[in-house]
């Protein structure tokens, strides 16, 4: 997990950054990395990562937004079956938010930038958590995590 202040945090959802201008993220890449070893070395099932909640592929299927990047599963079957790796997008981000201060709210899904710009906005704290989630093997990883709200403003 690491850890960076920002001052101009650009929330991402593959091809498109978002400016929102506060918070703390907390990136999940060297997490991901790793598992992705560990899979890959035989030390953690395929089963186990790729066990993705049905409504979380739900969500990822409807309003999840399209990322540029390969599912890293997919692509380790691909790699050792020695077939050309599928081209059609199938990773897609999903953001949750949490906090007591977001009341009904927390646990829901944002759709927009705006629509967490807003949240942003109007509450004094909460965080969004993005989890890409694969449509094809079902792999599902924390991507980031942002603190938002006023209380952290910049």
């Amino acid at each position: 997990m690491y850890q960076r202040d920002m001052s101009a945090w650009h929330f991402s959802f593959g091809a498109r950054a978002y400016h929102l201008g506060m918070g703390r993220v907390t990136d999940y890449r060297i997490a991901k990395r790793a598992l992705v070893r560990a899979v890959s070395d035989g030390a953690v099932r395929v089963d186990d990562v790729c066990d993705a909640h049905p409504e979380l592929l739900r969500a990822a299927r409807h309003v999840g937004v399209e990322t540029d990047r390969t599912c890293p599963i997919c692509a380790l079957a691909d790699e050792r079956a020695d077939v050309p790796p599928d081209d059609a997008p199938t990773l897609r981000l999903v953001t949750y938010v949490y906090g007591d201060d977001l009341k009904r709210k927390s646990g829901h899904i944002v759709w927009t930038r705006e629509e967490l710009a807003g949240l942003a906005a109007q509450h004094r704290s909460f965080v969004a958590y993005v989890v890409e989630a694969c449509l094809v093997c079902g792999w599902n990883h924390l991507a980031e995590s942002q603190l938002l709200g006023h209380a952290h403003a910049v």
